[in-house]
């Protein structure tokens, strides 16, 4: 009897240590921080070579953004959540608009502004660049993961194209977990004015993800699995919402409904290029993948824009039609 207690007092207690490491990891990742949190390892000296090219556009892009008075914009999440952006018109009367989704811990106007001139002046796209819940500048304290942001990046979309006329067509463009973000759109049977999707870097699902990062940068032995599955319930209790269902874009692409471009770096240390080649394998939307060799986490913009750019103009040839009279 007395062993009996003991080894019922030794398993509650490993289930409670367990349970509060996993509050100690989901509160490291999946909680608003107040410093940005690096994804990637800028020790190696290609990494290093490849964020100087990146921080260098993302000025070039930030100057040219800053000189054209771009809209102040804010949206209330269907949870009451103030989510702020900035909405750019088109220099043309158009029907056109993107709608861009930043990755993890960053913001719209930190990951998108090398885009920016190219969507506005040569495809005369609107811009709207929101931020997600906790990050940037909305308001939020719990990162949803894409579980959360996918319904805010409709209601931002949704809100705005009244601007674009009788004939509305949006693209939605994401990064990394904005990319699993815009994924999960597509799963949710977006509006008919969503023509494509743009998925750059995104992972599979947000168990996955959240575990290879645990194994391969915190060298987690695969016997603390439960740390994981604790963190998946903080995720549940806070956010109402599954890592694994609610963040599993791969495991839902069945109900993809517009076409999706895939695009990766082949050099990606954080979130592997095989995601986007799984998912681009079992999509079943008219699709294409595109494979930039030695990028690392979202350089392929960076490091083939000429062929970055080739592609988004043959998806808004082949899928949105020419300007018709619309409003700023």
């Amino acid at each position: 009897m007395v062993w009996a207690i003991t080894i019922i007092g030794i398993l509650l207690g490993l289930a409670l240590l367990i349970i509060l490491v996993g509050y100690v990891a989901y509160s490291m990742v999946l909680i608003r921080q107040k410093e940005k949190r690096h994804v990637q390892n800028f020790n190696d000296e290609e990494t290093q070579r490849q964020s100087e090219i990146s921080n260098t556009m993302r000025e070039e892009g930030r100057a040219w953004f800053d000189t054209k008075g771009a809209q102040d914009v804010s949206l209330q999440s269907r949870d009451g959540l103030k989510l702020c952006g900035w909405y750019l018109p088109a220099p043309k009367p158009s029907n056109k608009m993107v709608v861009f989704s930043h990755g993890f811990t960053n913001h719209g106007l930190g990951e998108f502004p090398p885009f920016f001139k190219f969507y506005s002046e040569e495809l005369n796209f609107h811009l709207l660049i929101p931020d997600h819940r906790s990050h940037g500048r909305s308001e939020g304290k719990y990162i949803g993961f894409s579980g959360l942001e996918w319904q805010d990046i409709l209601d931002w979309a949704d809100s705005f194209v009244g601007h674009l006329g009788s004939d509305p067509q949006v693209v939605l463009h994401g990064m990394s977990m904005g990319a699993a973000t815009v994924m999960n759109c597509n799963v949710h049977n977006p509006p008919d004015y969503v023509k494509f999707i743009i998925e750059d870097c995104g992972f599979t699902n947000g168990f996955e993800i959240q575990w290879l990062c645990a194994k391969r940068d915190l060298k987690m032995p695969k016997f603390l699995l439960p740390v994981m599955w604790a963190t998946g319930m903080w995720y549940k209790v806070f956010t109402g919402k599954s890592l694994r269902k609610d963040c599993d874009p791969y495991g839902n692409i069945e109900k993809f409904s517009k076409p999706t471009l895939f695009v990766s770096g082949e050099g990606d240390p954080f979130v592997p290029a095989e995601m986007s080649i799984r998912c681009h394998g079992a999509a079943t939307v008219p699709k294409e993948l595109f494979l930039v060799p030695d990028a690392k986490h979202c350089m392929a913009y960076y490091l083939d824009q000429e062929g970055y750019q080739e592609k988004l103009r043959a998806w808004v040839s082949k899928w949105i039609t020419e300007d018709v009279a619309a409003t700023a």
